[in-house]
Formats: structure tokens, C-alpha cells, sequence
């Protein structure tokens, strides 16, 4: 009887482990998008806003745009892709404008929000290609971008 209750106990020990390595799978395969937001003029309405970020994803998503993202952050080995043209396809695909609000001290205001999407264990990778999107961005827009704070 004592060895049908230590076998018993192996096997819920191996499901138990089983069940923790399939559920870390889980979680780090979600989707985890990352975006800046673009405050915007609080007066714009809805539909211009719309335009505005319908217009700035068709300027980012133009190839030689996307191939520069890519050359500048390594995506063709980071992604394990064949050629930058390949990872500027894959950053294309992921990249997204939408308007949204942003969280402020002021409250929440209308923003654009310019970003990709990944899974979670890819949260750092996309932050980083969002923050070099916004480089982008400013230029698009023809702004001064924001001075870096240093330390």
C-alpha cells in the first residue's frame, strides 16, 4: 500500500510541474502591445484625430522607415529573421497608430498612441522599438522632439 502512495505522490508531484511550466508558457506568449503616447490638441475632434493617426501610420509603415528601425535595433538577429527587409515586414506588421488618451497630472487627455505589438516576454524589445518609433514621429511631424532627461 505504502508504494501506491509514493507512486501516487510522484505522479501529482511531475503533473504539478508540468501544469507551473505550461502556465509560465502562458503567460509569457500573451499579448503585451507597447506604445508612446502623442498628446494631442484636446479641442481636435474624434474623426480628425483619427485622420491624423491614420496618416502618420501610412508615413511610418513606408519600408525605408521600418528598414532604418530595423538596422538601428538589430531586429533581423533580435527577431532571428533572414534579412532586414524580412524584419522591416515583421515591424510593419506589429505597428500600430491609434488615437487613445493619455494619463496625466492634469488628468486624462486625448493622445495618439504609436507603438507595436508583442508578447510579453518581448515587453523590453517593444519598448525600445517604441521610444525609436517616436524619433520617427517627431520627424514626420516636423517638431523639436523633447530634450532627454539625463542622470
Amino acid at each position: 500500500m505504502q508504494r501506491w502512495i509514493v507512486a501516487g505522490a510522484g505522479v501529482l508531484i511531475l503533473l504539478m510541474g508540468g501544469l507551473l511550466f505550461a502556465y509560465q508558457s502562458y503567460k509569457q506568449n500573451r499579448p503585451s502591445p507597447m506604445w508612446v503616447p502623442l498628446p494631442v490638441n484636446p479641442e481636435l475632434t474624434v474623426s480628425k484625430r483619427e485622420e491624423v493617426a491614420k496618416e502618420l501610420k501610412t508615413k511610418l509603415a513606408e519600408k525605408e522607415v521600418l528598414l532604418r528601425v530595423c538596422k538601428d535595433l538589430s531586429l533581423k538577429q533580435k527577431w532571428s529573421l533572414e534579412s532586414d527587409d524580412a524584419a522591416a515586414g515583421e515591424l510593419g506588421r506589429r505597428l500600430f497608430v491609434r488615437p487613445g488618451d493619455a494619463v496625466t497630472e492634469m488628468g486624462n487627455i486625448p493622445a495618439i498612441h504609436v507603438g507595436i505589438n508583442g508578447k510579453a516576454k518581448e515587453s523590453k524589445l517593444s519598448g525600445e522599438i517604441a521610444m525609436r518609433l517616436m524619433e520617427d514621429v517627431w520627424k514626420i511631424l516636423g517638431i523639436k522632439p523633447p530634450s532627454k532627461k539625463t542622470i
